[in-house]
C-alpha cells in the first residue's frame, strides 16, 4: 500500500508519514511551503520524496491531507477526481489508535514534552517494552512488533475526538485556540468528551482546577503535588540546569 501526504512537511503530518514509512508502506508527499526545514530533513533522511508540483503519478495511493489544506486545493481535487480514498490527518491517526494499545497525551501545555518523556521511558530504559510514538515536533517512529502507541493528541478543532486510546494522560486545561473555542467552558467540554474515549483509565493532573471541574466520568488516577491526589510528588528537589555549549 502507498500513501501520498498532501502538506507532508507539517509537524504532525511528517511524524505520521515517518511512522507509516517505518511500518513498511510506500510514502511520498506534496508540500510547497519553503519553511519546516527540520521536518524536511527528517523526511529526506528516510528517503521520502517531497513534490512541490503535480508531477507525482497518483494511481492507487491512499491520500492523507493536512487540516491546513483547503478543500479546493489542486492536489486534493486531483486525488478525489481519481476516486482515491482521502483521510484527514486526524482521521488516519484515529485508525491507528484502533490497532495499537494507544496512550494519548493531551493538555494545553506540556503534551509534547510528556509524549517525548514517555516515549523515552517505553523505548530506551532497561527492560523497556517498546512503543511506537508520534510527537508534535515532527518526530515519528514505529517498529512492526510494538504493541503500544504513544500519541500527542491535540484539542485543536476537537481533533482528538477521533482517537480511542486505552489510556489518556491529561496535563492541564485552559482557554486556547480562541479562533475556534467560544470560551473556557467550550474547551472544557471537549476535554470532558475526550475523557470518555479512554478504554481503561484517565491519568490526570489533579492540581489543575479546570481538570477537576470537568468531573471525569471514567476511572481516573490523579497525580500532582497536592494532598488530594492519588499519586503525590514529595521531597522534590528543584535545581538550576546548566547548559554547556
Amino acid at each position: 500500500m502507498k500513501f501520498y501526504f498532501i502538506g507532508i512537511k507539517g509537524s504532525g503530518m511528517s511524524s505520521l508519514s515517518e511512522i507509516l514509512f517505518d511500518l513498511g508502506y510506500g510514502i511520498a508527499g506534496y508540500d510547497d511551503d519553503p519553511k519546516h526545514k527540520f521536518t524536511e530533513d527528517a523526511l529526506i533522511k528516510r528517503g521520502i520524496k517531497i513534490y512541490s508540483d503535480n508531477s507525482y503519478p497518483l494511481k492507487d495511493d491512499m491520500i492523507v491531507y493536512s487540516p491546513a489544506i483547503r478543500s479546493d486545493h489542486p492536489e486534493l481535487l486531483r486525488a478525489k477526481a481519481l476516486g482515491l480514498k482521502c483521510y484527514l490527518y486526524n482521521e488516519m491517526l484515529g485508525e491507528l489508535t484502533k490497532i495499537y494499545n494507544t496512550i494519548s497525551i493531551c493538555g494545553c501545555h506540556g503534551k509534547t514534552t510528556t509524549t517525548a518523556l514517555l516515549s523515552h521511558v517505553l523505548n530506551d530504559v532497561k527492560g523497556a517494552m517498546g512503543a511506537n510514538y508520534l510527537i508534535g515536533d515532527g518526530t515519528g517512529h514505529a517498529e512492526k512488533d510494538n504493541k503500544y502507541f504513544v500519541l500527542e493528541s491535540c484539542e485543536f478543532k476537537r481533533h482528538f475526538l477521533y482517537y480511542y486510546p486505552e489510556y489518556i494522560i491529561m496535563t492541564n486545561i485552559e482557554l486556547d485556540h480562541v479562533d475556534y473555542y467560544k470560551d473556557l467552558e467550550d474547551i472544557k467540554s471537549a476535554y470532558k468528551e475526550f475523557s470518555t474515549h479512554a478504554k481503561k483509565m484517565v491519568i490526570a493532573c489533579g492540581d489543575d482546577e479546570n481538570i477537576r471541574s470537568i468531573n471525569i466520568d471514567k476511572e481516573v488516577l490523579y497525580y500532582g503535588f497536592n494532598d488530594n491526589n492519588d499519586v503525590i510528588g514529595k521531597n522534590i528537589n528543584l535545581s538550576k540546569c546548566r547548559f554547556i555549549i
